[in-house]
């Protein structure tokens, strides 16, 4: 059971680790291209409609594809129970944005609005269709199928949208991608899995999914309210350009969320939730997994915010200047993001949903606050400051309660940890006394600090962790 369950662990890792490498591909082929074409002002439009559209798509899961995967005894009526009532929920999520569109047009003041909300609700009624399916795939730790309909569907969507952009369809053109990638994906899903639903349903089948699913949906919720009253509050009094640089810089802020962490995250909580009991067992995973993540954010990260000038004028283009301080300070602290991202896993997995939900609640007050004093004071980087000094500070507490769960103290994560963060601080010192000792132009300082950051990076491993630097380098060898 054990080796079936690494190696189910090891292929799920491997396929999502291939994802994010041809999903950050298509990115920079076709992202940044569209970034440089559409401008600050397009996105941030966009910006203002996806806040309350994924909103909806966390009602309409409602914890249930998380409570497929917890559950190890479902049978093919429970499934179908879940399956109709996730698609009842998103006809119903949809019928109430498409009246409220003008609403929300009128609170931005901003009449594009409307109809871009009619738009992008769509994806409700699609995500419906495919999100039980997804989450079977997820159970059993099968990615392949998935990984490979999200491929196809992300390079045809970008395609359309780069045609549209090209071709002067302006916001559209990201509207476009967004529906086309869902429907597509889903599509895929659907020929690949060999589950279907029958015409049943019953509160009973729905009741223990329900009990376990509202902590997650809670959770899911708050976190998302959170992340995104951020959003809210710029685009409604600072505007859609604001808006539009705050975003981009949030994106490379989750860089190591939506590419690293989550790689993991995806394939433990299955793992996780098969070994429930094993305390021992989800001790060594998760340390394991939090010295791999820490092995790459950190240097990546603390680099990122080190060369943030040279990024953004060189990639981005004179428009998106202003990202520069933003990013600077987002970078640091994505990478402790990074690590907090594993603490849902070992909530849900353990059956402590409900904890984990408390500790998001109490968090997520004080950082809405933070923001609204922040953002009153000082405008955007008012927000950015008052986002960086709560997430850092709340770093220890949030991490400490999680810990418990499996057993588990901060000062074993800090011995996890220690030479990965010291690297990263050293390689932001050397960068930035880079900029301030030598004037020299963008290129010729990206050309000194990419390679000496590696370099720095590399040798503090070989000094003090030779273990954590042939670990890193063997990850790299079987990647490659």
């Amino acid at each position: 059971m054990e080796k079936d369950l690494n190696t189910r662990v090891k292929k799920g890792i491997s396929w999502n680790i291939s994802n994010k490498i041809v999903s950050q591909l298509i990115f920079v082929w076709f992202g940044i291209y569209l970034a440089r074409l559409l401008g600050p002002e397009v996105y941030g439009l966009v910006g203002m409609v996806t806040i309350f559209s994924g909103l909806a798509s966390i009602l309409v899961d409602f914890g249930f594809s998380s409570s497929i995967i917890y559950f190890q005894d479902l049978n093919k009526k429970d499934l179908s129970s879940v399956f109709w009532l996730n698609l009842a929920l998103s006809i119903l999520i949809y019928l109430i944005f498409y009246f409220c569109a003008p609403f929300l047009a009128d609170f931005y003041n901003e009449p594009k609005v409307t109809f871009l909300t009619r738009l992008l609700s769509l994806n409700f009624i699609i995500y419906a269709f495919s999100a039980l399916q997804n989450a079977l795939f997820t159970k059993k730790i099968d990615f392949k199928k998935v990984i490979i309909s999200s491929w196809i569907a992300v390079i045809i969507s970008y395609l359309v949208a780069f045609l549209m952009a090209y071709n002067n369809y302006g916001v559209y053109s990201l509207v476009a991608q967004i529906i086309i990638h869902s429907f597509i994906n889903t599509g895929l899903l659907w020929v690949f899995s060999n589950w279907r639903p029958s015409f049943y349903f019953s509160f009973k089948s729905i009741n223990p999914i329900f009990k376990y699913g509202i902590n997650i949906a809670g959770t899911n919720l708050l976190s998302y309210l959170t992340r995104n009253t951020d959003n809210l509050l710029i685009g409604k009094f600072l505007g859609d350009a604001s808006l539009g640089i705050y975003t981009r810089s949030y994106s490379l802020m989750m860089l190591p969320i939506t590419n690293i962490s989550q790689v993991f995250t995806k394939v433990l909580f299955p793992a996780f939730s098969e070994m429930q009991t094993d305390l021992e067992g989800l001790r060594k995973y998760y340390l394991k997994t939090v010295k791999l993540i820490a092995l790459v954010v950190f240097p990546l990260m603390f680099g990122l915010s080190s060369i943030a000038e040279e990024f953004v004028l060189l990639l981005l283009g004179d428009a998106w200047f202003q990202a520069v301080p933003v990013i600077r300070l987002l970078a640091i602290l994505g990478a402790f993001q990074a690590i907090l991202a594993l603490n849902g896993t070992i909530y849900n997995s353990t059956g402590n949903a409900n904890k984990g939900f408390k500790v998001t609640l109490i968090l997520n007050v004080i950082l809405i606050v933070g923001w609204s004093i922040g953002l009153f004071l000082y405008d955007l980087m008012g927000l950015v400051y008052s986002y960086v000094i709560i997430g850092t500070l709340g770093t220890l507490p949030i991490l400490y309660n999680a810990l418990k769960q499996i057993q588990l103290s901060l000062v074993e994560i800090y011995h996890t940890i220690k030479y990965p963060v010291f690297g990263g601080i050293l390689i932001l010192l050397i960068n930035n006394s880079i900029d301030y000792f030598f004037d020299f132009k963008l290129t010729v300082r990206l050309f000194f600090k990419i390679p000496l950051s590696i370099f720095t990076y590399i040798l503090i491993l070989y000094l003090y962790q030779k273990s954590l630097l042939i670990l890193l380098l063997s990850q790299i060898k079987n990647r490659l």
